[in-house]
């Protein structure tokens, strides 16, 4: 992959994280790149871990969508550069 290529998956993937409601993508910054159990970003979102839960699965499911992925290829969120476009979108609390 060239460092083209790379901008525009980054830009694809910053272009469809921000389409996700704000809960589904707190959910995933909270479970999907910064680590956090259910029951600890359920805490610290002042809702139930299932919620939190739904929530990301909703959001891992939009965005595979979204970014066209089939249904065997699978979302890595815990890289540095996803972190760095998820913080950039502003819903990183952490």
């Amino acid at each position: 992959m060239t460092a083209d290529d790379r901008r525009l998956a980054l830009a694809e993937l910053a272009a469809a994280f921000a389409k996700l409601p704000s809960e589904q993508r707190e959910a995933l910054v909270l479970v999907g790149a910064l680590g956090f159990s259910l029951d600890e970003a359920a805490q610290t979102c002042g809702c139930a871990p299932g919620t939190i839960k739904s929530s990301a699965n909703r959001g891992r499911r939009a965005l595979a969508g979204l970014l066209r992925l089939k249904p065997d290829e699978s979302m890595d969120l815990t890289d540095n550069t996803t972190l760095a476009v998820m913080a950039a979108s502003g819903t990183n609390r952490a």
